[in-house]
Parts: C-alpha cells; sequence; structure tokens
C-alpha cells in the first residue's frame, strides 16, 4: 500500500503532465514518420522547452553536497587545464587519457546532474542516500582528485563547514561486464551521503558482445543507455531543474515502466535488463508497458 506521501507526489506528477505533457502529444501526435520512441522523445523535449517541471525539495544534507559540487566546479573551470591523469572515459585499459572529453566539449562550462534513482525517489517522495553524479566533460576519477584539491584549501572548508568526518575516502569501483556494469566510477561518502561521480556516456553494442564501447555523450544520449525512462531523469545541480530526454516524467505519474529506445533494442543490448525493469516494477507498484511484455509473451 502506498503511503499518503508517495501519492500526494504522484497526484502533482499527473496535474504536470495534463497541462503541460497532453497538449504536446495532441500536437506531434500526426508525426508518422518516427518510430515510436522517437515521436515520444520529440513530444517531450517540446513540452520541456514550455513546461514548469516538477521541482525536487533537498534536505541539509544534500543541499551542502550540491553547494559544494557547484563551487568545485567553478573552481574547475577558473583552473582550466591542471586535470589530473585518469583512465580512458572509453573503458580501455591503456588509461590514455587525462581524464577529459574530447576537444569539442573543452570550451563548455563544467555541468553536473544527480541522476537515476535519486531523481525517481525524490518526485515520488522516497528518501535516498545513494546519489549517481553525471559529468559532462570529465570522468569521475579525474573529478574526484579535483574535489580533493577544492577540500584541502582551508578557505574552502570554512565557507563549507566541512569537518573531518564529513568527507570519506576516494574508493574506485572497477567495471564489471558480467553485472552490467561497463564503466568504472569513483564513490565516496560526503556528508552523510554516498556519492558515486561519473562521466556521461554513450553505449555502442556489437551482436556478439554485451561488452559495449563507450565515449563520452550527452546527457539524452545518457538518458537514452539506460534500462527504463523513470530511471533516466537528471537533476540539474546548477539550474535546480529536473530534465527529462525519454519521457520519464509522463510514465511516472502513469506508473509505467517503458524502455527509452525500442524494448527489442534495450534488452538486447543486455537482458539483464529485463530481471531489473521486473524488479522495479515490482518494487514501485508500477506496470510494465505492454510493447515489451509482448516480446515474452507476458
Amino acid at each position: 500500500m502506498f503511503s499518503r506521501v508517495y501519492r500526494s507526489h504522484l497526484l502533482n506528477l499527473n496535474r504536470t503532465i495534463r497541462h503541460f505533457y497532453l497538449p504536446m502529444k495532441r500536437k506531434y501526435s500526426d508525426t508518422t514518420s518516427l518510430d515510436p520512441a522517437s515521436k515520444r522523445r520529440d513530444t517531450t523535449m517540446a513540452a520541456n522547452a514550455n513546461a514548469a517541471m516538477p521541482t525536487i525539495a533537498l534536505t541539509a544534507c544534500e543541499k551542502r553536497l550540491k553547494d559544494l559540487l557547484v563551487d568545485v566546479a567553478k573552481f574547475i573551470d577558473a583552473d582550466a587545464g591542471n586535470t589530473p591523469s585518469s583512465p580512458s572515459a572509453k573503458g580501455d585499459d591503456d588509461g590514455n587519457s587525462n581524464g577529459s572529453a574530447s576537444e569539442e566539449k573543452k570550451d563548455e562550462p563544467l555541468v553536473l546532474r544527480w541522476a537515476g534513482g535519486w531523481v525517481r525517489d525524490k518526485l515520488l517522495g522516497i528518501e535516498s542516500h545513494d546519489i549517481d553524479t553525471a559529468i559532462n566533460k570529465m570522468t569521475g576519477e579525474a573529478f574526484a582528485m579535483r574535489l580533493r584539491d577544492f577540500c584541502d584549501v582551508d578557505a574552502h572548508r570554512a565557507r563549507h563547514a566541512i569537518s573531518p568526518g564529513d568527507i570519506g575516502n576516494l574508493h574506485k569501483i572497477a567495471r564489471n561486464p558480467d553485472k552490467s556494469k561497463h564503466l568504472e566510477t569513483t564513490t565516496t561518502r560526503l556528508f552523510g551521503l554516498d556519492v558515486d561521480f561519473v562521466n556521461l556516456r554513450k553505449e555502442t553494442y556489437t551482436e556478439d558482445s554485451r561488452n559495449p564501447q563507450m565515449e563520452f555523450g550527452t546527457a539524452e544520449e545518457d538518458a537514452l543507455r539506460r534500462d527504463a525512462t523513470v530511471n533516466a531523469l537528471f537533476y540539474n545541480i546548477h539550474t535546480e531543474r529536473v530534465e527529462d530526454f525519454t519521457g520519464g516524467l509522463p510514465d511516472m505519474a502513469a506508473r509505467l515502466i517503458r524502455t527509452p529506445l525500442e524494448p527489442l533494442q534495450t534488452f538486447t543490448d543486455d537482458p539483464l535488463r529485463v530481471l531489473r525493469l521486473v524488479r522495479f516494477a515490482s518494487r514501485l507498484g508500477f506496470v510494465i508497458d505492454g510493447g515489451w511484455r509482448g516480446l515474452w509473451g507476458m
């Protein structure tokens, strides 16, 4: 049975969808040249441009973390060109990258987004102490090393009231393709929250392997590689806005588990996603989109 707070959050999401997404859906309903997933993304992006997106209320610890990370990003931007060495975002074993994205991204400001399950749970009124931080043009390890540099400055520690117990050790978590973990991340504990750092990426699969080729990607490309639209939402900590590239907000309001891409492509890329989505549907009380249930006669 859902809590009163959970039902209230779903009701608020439904109001957002009714006022902003449904008119755009009707406007784009005559588009016939795109596959269903592409149509849904176009509708979502058009609606996002005009919609007042739902807001997320941060706890005191989350606000401290957000303020710290925003300042670290400014610190890195002001000191561009001094990024330490770290393994390549493509996940190869050569470590031949300095942890930064390709040349075309070098002039972009550093942007951090909280991603996936934390965003989903906060919108549903469920507290979460595990935050995935997606970075637009640095690897997680490179960013975490600069975070450590920032926090070593006494003035920065004073500004953010950082005590010795507020920041834990940095840990690098290696790739584990057998468990669908295709890119190493760096994790630490900040202000009582477990925080992972990883770069935005896009994945390309071949027919004979579940291990994708990876490279830096955009926020939309990162969202499209995820298992479900409700797990593909971002919270941009600089703008304090929810970002939806796949239709996750309407699906959350409808309590629906749907894949960002066409189901066959999503599950062919990584079959373990089927089990994860069944688990999410059961835990959240959501229903599974009929478009992919039919693939297995469910």
